[in-house]
């Protein structure tokens, strides 16, 4: 299983073997440099709030890029390191990692979310309300609507339990009976 640990500035400063496995030559970079682009921004914004004490650290699932040009989701928990009442830094392991498979021709292209509305979108799989998404994102609920509703927009959808209809359709979404595999 895949552990790291990150220092406060978000650089990694440890990688266990099946870490270094999963990202070689990520030790003394910053974690960001191993994401898929597309989500950076909003990782950076987490975990500044996460190392500040301004959000909760909480199971995610994001994208990386290993140096072989894969695309790899992966979900982790973290949990703050702290020094006497100080974070320092964070302790992560991936739980699940799963390939990103390309886009098989003539099939449907997913539309674009970003980061946030696809995080938005598995808690809408996962039955979570507005409150419950807030919390774990450390956001106003007003936020989390406006994110909802992004979501919403982009994939087409009239309701909440639509866009999650259409998120396991366009692979969004895994599927709960896959989980087990």
């Amino acid at each position: 299983m895949p552990m790291y640990v990150l220092d406060r500035k978000g650089r990694i400063v440890w990688l266990n073997d099946a870490a270094e496995t999963l990202v070689p030559g990520a030790r003394g970079k910053r974690f960001t440099d191993v994401l898929a682009p597309e989500y950076v921004p909003s990782a950076r914004r987490v975990f500044a709030r996460r190392i500040l004490g301004q959000a909760p650290f909480a199971d995610h699932t994001t994208v990386i890029n290993p140096p072989d040009g894969r695309r790899v989701e992966v979900d982790i928990s973290s949990v703050p390191l702290r020094k006497g009442h100080s974070i320092v830094g964070v302790f992560g392991v991936v739980h699940r990692q799963r390939p990103v498979a390309p886009q098989a021709a003539g099939e449907k292209e997913a539309p674009a979310l970003t980061p946030r509305q696809h995080e938005v979108l598995r808690f809408l799989g996962s039955g979570l309300t507005t409150a419950q998404m807030a919390e774990l994102m450390g956001l106003s609920p007003e936020t989390v609507r406006n994110h909802v509703k992004a979501a919403l927009g982009e994939l087409g959808a009239g309701s909440r339990l639509e866009a999650v209809l259409k998120g396991y359709r366009l692979g969004l979404l895994e599927h709960p009976s896959r989980e087990d595999d």
